[in-house]
């Protein structure tokens, strides 16, 4: 019974975000935005079709090895040549710049909902990772130029592991009152390596499998080869503690970029991968921001809606800026213009990842999940129907598409 349940929710998340599609193309607006919206629709807050709670099976499997495929699908389009440029500003805002992002939302959060500074901290923290589940189909649609594209999606696979490590270390400190230790510091670098590691090993294995050398065995199975080696470096990151969603990224960012390592793929095969690749990405962007949009409570909207909407105005006018031109004005070796400064200040939408972070606090209990959980449903609307919409036409005006003449 309990799988009958799981397959006909599915079957009613991939209804709802098909019929989505043609509404998005008709209105003019990011699919993303309509997804969120008819899983709203579709939820508990108004009709009730759908009840689909985050801590379910279906929802973890979509979350977990469905946003893996996302960050793979992320990774196949860096091109290593081009972030090579903008190293230490991508580093930057990876790594410090969370932490600075979590600190400015911090002192915010403080006074408006009257909280200690470590739970106005562990909101900062899960609020402070950039979502590639948005930015990757966003810029694909875009047609943004490279070097902010591949930036900001790297940017934003990295800071992953980073802002669910923050996270976590700032909530076992709420829980138990104290800091243990260098144990955070030394979970974050072993989470860090591991998924780089494993990420490498996967990805070279995959473009190796594949290959039109003789090691190409299972080149007439790019799906199956995929689907297994993925959920391999998923589930093998999570047991031994590395960054799951981090392997996943490294691994499609070898498999872009193995002409550099003199791997070479049938023109034939390397357009059935691709094409396979981009078709389950389509499917998993549809469930996961239906889904999303399902599990919104709009009645902790309405309840701190003020404090909450003053908490977005300083992440996104404030936190995001300083935090970019901090970290990216030193990058001397990116030379960084300010419109691309400007546009990559805006661009820094939240989804999949903060809400499972939101929802794990939510199931262990721990003092301030609620606060947290309202102002990731805060972030996740007010992102995406402000940045993710306006997105497009700031990057025309900015002059940052492909084949725009900049504005003088």
């Amino acid at each position: 019974m309990e799988i009958e349940g799981i397959l006909r929710e599915l079957g009613l998340v991939l209804a709802v975000g098909l019929v989505s599609v043609p509404i998005a193309r008709l209105l003019h607006l990011p699919l993303m935005v309509v997804l969120v919206v008819a899983g709203v629709i579709a939820g508990q807050s108004v009709t009730g079709l759908l009840s689909i709670p985050l801590g379910g099976v279906g929802t973890e499997l979509v979350f977990t090895l469905g946003v893996a495929l996302i960050l793979f699908h992320g990774g196949l389009g860096i091109s290593l040549r081009v972030i090579s440029k903008t190293a230490v500003g991508l580093l930057l805002l990876a790594v410090p710049g969370v932490m600075l992002t979590a600190a400015i939302v911090a002192v915010a959060v403080m006074p408006l909902f009257g909280v200690s500074f470590q739970i106005a901290l562990l909101a900062g923290a899960v609020l402070a990772a950039t979502d590639p589940a948005i930015l990757i189909p966003l810029f694909d649609s875009l047609g943004l130029r490279a070097k902010v594209a591949q930036t900001v999606v790297a940017e934003s696979a990295i800071n992953d592991p980073m802002g669910a490590i923050l996270s976590l270390t700032v909530a076992g400190v709420v829980t138990a009152g104290s800091l243990d230790g260098f144990g955070p510091a030394t979970d974050f670098a072993r989470s860090i390596v591991i998924g780089i590691v494993l990420g490498a090993v996967v990805g070279l294995a995959i473009a190796v499998l594949l290959s039109s050398h003789w090691s190409g065995v299972l080149r007439d199975s790019p799906a199956a080869t995929l689907l297994a080696l993925v959920a391999l470096v998923y589930f093998s990151a999570e047991a031994i503690g590395g960054s799951a969603y981090l392997a996943a990224f490294i691994a499609g960012v070898i498999v872009g970029n193995k002409e550099l390592l003199r791997i070479s793929h049938h023109d034939h095969h390397e357009q059935l991968f691709e094409g396979y690749v981009a078709q389950t990405t389509d499917i998993v962007v549809l469930a996961v921001f239906v889904i999303l949009g399902v599990n919104l409570d709009l009645g902790l909207l309405l309840d701190n809606l003020v404090p909450g909407l003053i908490t977005m105005a300083v992440f996104i006018l404030i936190a995001r800026p300083v935090t970019v031109g901090l970290c990216l004005i030193p990058d001397r070796r990116g030379r960084w213009t300010r419109r691309e400064l400007v546009f990559i200040s805006w661009c820094r939408e939240t989804g999949v990842v903060p809400v499972a972070i939101a929802g794990a606090l939510l199931s262990d209990q721990v003092p301030g999940a609620e606060l947290v959980s309202t102002l990731v449903t805060f972030a996740v609307l007010v992102t995406l129907l402000l940045q993710a919409t306006t997105a497009g036409w700031l990057a025309g005006r900015l002059g940052l598409l492909d084949g725009a003449t900049e504005p003088r």
